[in-house]
């Protein structure tokens, strides 16, 4: 190969893994001669030689069958694929879970980097992390704290802009409707809830607010089977909300569902506001707060590169801004004793 390509053995070794000071030209050269001779690079055999495992490890709070999480995945996969990096998924769903994983994980080293998705980290798994030469990257997590770059969206801004919307249309009774999560883990989705609060206090509008919290459950639930408590939570509320705001798409549509089934309409006698856009949003045409996780997945990957190949960045930790996504289930507040 080094012959066909015209360069030494040890310049095809470093073009075809990726090791800079090879020029483009070379490298194209490299690969031509590869491909003509049907040539595939070892991975195992290049990460003996280079100290890299050539993987990414990817974690997630809650199952990876989830819409935000798969998303996620699909962006990162993106990225770092076609840069010769394999990606392995891991979810925790609780604080004993997420222990555990980092327990294990000095143990095995078998990889070069992790992004982690949606919960606080520390600055002493942090540490932890960098003695074993492994970057850390959050995503969409609550805090900056403990990563050394991150990608998220504003919660705050999100839910100023819903908040703004309800106020807008005359609704001055508004409640939030969020799942429990244990005292122990914060979760991005579980400072939504406090993000309402502050966005209602700082309006002065006088409006009247309450905050909706699901049963006490240590696994998780499927927001299906949430649903009907949560309905009945609302209307048997001394407030009597005509406005909501629920914490996520998945756990607004069946909510209106139950809601519907006690002959509440969407949006005459009440609107509705969910969180993230996912798919099942347009579906149903629920007005949402748009955000995009194939995007984050697409930046955290960027950033783990960027990182893994000792480069500086430009901009450490990002914000990526949301958007009101207006459709039929918000409209003017009815008019209610």
């Amino acid at each position: 190969m080094a012959q066909l390509a015209g360069v030494s053995q040890a310049t095809v070794s470093r073009a075809l893994r990726g090791v800079a000071k090879v020029s483009p030209e070379t490298r194209l050269r490299v690969e031509q001669a590869a491909n003509n001779l049907n040539f595939t690079l070892s991975k195992s055999a290049s990460a003996l030689a280079s100290g890299k495992t050539m993987r990414v490890l990817l974690l997630v709070s809650g199952t990876l069958d989830r819409w935000f999480n798969s998303s996620v995945l699909q962006g990162a996969y993106d990225v770092l694929s076609p840069e010769g990096y394999d990606i392995i998924p891991s979810f925790v769903t609780n604080r004993a879970q997420l222990d555990h994983y980092f327990a294990e994980l000095p143990k095995n080293r078998n990889a070069d980097a992790i992004i982690v998705s949606s919960f606080t980290f520390t600055t002493e798994l942090h540490d932890r992390m960098a003695a074993m030469g492994m970057p850390v990257i959050g995503l969409d997590s609550p805090s900056t704290d403990g990563f050394d770059a991150s990608i998220a969206i504003s919660n705050a801004d999100g839910l100023k802009q819903s908040v703004h919307l309800l106020h807008s249309l005359g609704h001055r009774r508004l409640a939030f409707i969020r799942d429990y999560v244990p005292q122990d883990m914060v979760y991005s989705t579980t400072t939504r809830a406090d993000c309402f609060a502050s966005a209602i206090d700082a309006l002065d509008a006088g409006l009247e607010y309450t905050i909706l919290t699901a049963h006490t459950h240590v696994n998780t639930v499927e927001p299906e089977e949430l649903a009907p408590e949560l309905a009945s939570l609302v209307l048997s509320s001394p407030l009597r909300p005509t406005g909501l705001v629920v914490e996520t798409d998945e756990l607004a549509v069946p909510l209106m569902k139950e809601l519907r089934h006690q002959h509440m309409r969407f949006p005459e006698d009440m609107s509705i506001v969910g969180f993230d856009d996912a798919p099942i949003s347009r579906v149903v045409d629920l007005t949402t707060i748009h955000q995009n996780p194939i995007e984050l997945g697409h930046s955290a990957a960027r950033k783990a590169l960027s990182l893994m190949r000792g480069e500086t960045l430009e901009r450490s930790h990002e914000v990526q801004p949301t958007t009101l996504v207006l459709r039929d289930t918000t409209g003017r507040a009815p008019n209610v004793a």
